[in-house]
């Protein structure tokens, strides 16, 4: 009996053990459970077991690899020192006569100083001191001949004494600087006009011309012996302009610009005939920018040799030559009169760059104005100019590039 229930005992006992496993709720990562089905969906899963020549096709990621930079060095700080602002050089002053700077503005406060050179009889040639000359007008004075009337301002007297000083240690004993000096004429009383305060200097003139001049003085020759032997020293022209201190704004008449105006024509020479025994001509050089001036030795032949100034023994070179035409009209069988004072749209020539333009020249206002037919203003390129003054009479053969002087009528 005893045993009997012992062995039931037993066999439930191992009953319990291997049923109970059975009766057990499974658990498993959520991550690997599929989604319960909703009742009556039956899903079909189908799997495809990859082959020998076909996989499964995988999403490739970009991959972007980035390139290991150092680490920027540490900023250390830098003791900076303080900088001074570096002011401009100051402009040079302006010659208005030229358009050229001075070193010395002092220079342009001097009067100018207009001089009457000599050029005939032919044995005053050469000249002495014309090249430091800031403007030349070339006159009419009877008989065929010319003369000069040269006009000195800015800082010539330096540039003057600099030259006789090394001509004086070549040996060479200069009795001037600015010369021959020879009488004045009427003409040069309009000429001086625009250059307000200036100083006309003369070896004298004939009475009846010479109470006609205002603002003059007389210098004299160490003898009679020649009409050449009259000039003045570059320590007399420093003295003479500083006489009188002027505003250098009364003398901005003139305009001037290194760019050569549009239009004009070509003109690498013109030839200024006075008569058979006094031309002149110019030929444009293009490395000096200048046109040289050569004259005819007044003999007939019509050749032409380079006009040399004594005191540098190199040919006359000036930026501008400009031709202007006015009136003249013989007071005497001596005396000329040039109209050059308070006139406007007066017939011109200008020369420069190796072209020639038509110009209008006035003095209407009492000073020199170049402009064109529009009544615009004509540039003249920086540096010296040279005037050639003609009668309205005269001629201008553009194709030969000729300018030929006809005398004015008279009445005596």
């Amino acid at each position: 009996m005893l045993l009997g229930a012992r062995l039931k005992r037993t066999i439930f006992l191992t009953l319990i053990i291997v049923l109970l496993p059975a009766c057990s709720i499974p658990f498993s990562n959520s991550s690997n459970t599929e989604s319960p089905q909703p009742d009556g969906l039956i899903a079909e899963v189908v799997v495809e077991k990859p082959t020998a020549t076909s996989q499964s096709p995988t999403a490739v990621p970009e991959v972007i690899e980035e390139e290991m930079q150092e680490p920027p060095p540490e900023a250390t700080e830098v003791e900076t020192q303080p900088t001074q602002a570096v002011e401009p050089e100051p402009e040079k002053p302006i010659n208005p006569m030229t358009g050229l700077p001075v070193d010395d503005p002092g220079v342009l406060q001097r009067r100018p100083l207009l001089v009457s050179i000599s050029n005939f009889p032919p044995t005053a040639r050469p000249q002495a001191g014309l090249s430091f000359a800031s403007h030349v007008y070339s006159t009419f004075i009877g008989f065929g001949m010319n003369r000069y009337v040269a006009v000195f301002y800015g800082d010539y007297a330096e540039h003057l004494q600099e030259i006789l000083t090394n001509r004086l240690a070549e040996g060479n004993d200069d009795d001037f600087a600015i010369g021959p000096v020879r009488s004045g004429r009427v003409a040069f009383e309009d000429i001086k006009n625009q250059y307000p305060h200036a100083l006309l200097i003369t070896a004298g003139a004939s009475p009846e011309v010479l109470s006609q001049l205002s603002n003059q003085v007389s210098v004299f020759g160490s003898s009679d012996e020649s009409v050449n032997n009259t000039g003045v020293g570059a320590d007399a022209l420093g003295q003479l302009a500083s006489d009188y201190p002027v505003d250098p704004l009364k003398y901005e008449s003139l305009v001037f610009d290194a760019t050569p105006p549009e239009g004009g024509e070509s003109a690498e020479f013109v030839r200024i005939i006075y008569n058979y025994l006094n031309q002149n001509g110019w030929e444009y050089d293009q490395g000096s920018r200048t046109y040289l001036r050569s004259q005819d030795q007044a003999d007939g032949s019509g050749d032409l040799f380079p006009m040399i100034d004594r005191l540098t023994g190199e040919q006359l070179g000036f930026e501008n030559v400009v031709v202007l035409w006015a009136k003249h009209s013989y007071l005497s069988t001596t005396v000329l009169e040039i109209n050059l004072s308070y006139v406007w749209d007066h017939f011109g020539l200008l020369y420069r760059d190796g072209r020639v333009y038509e110009i209008k020249w006035s003095t209407r206002n009492g000073e020199l104005m170049i402009y064109d037919g529009e009544g615009a203003p004509v540039p003249l390129r920086p540096g010296k100019t040279w005037f050639e003054v003609v009668s309205f009479q005269s001629t201008w053969d553009r194709d030969k590039s000729i300018v030929r002087f006809h005398e004015p009528p008279s009445d005596f």
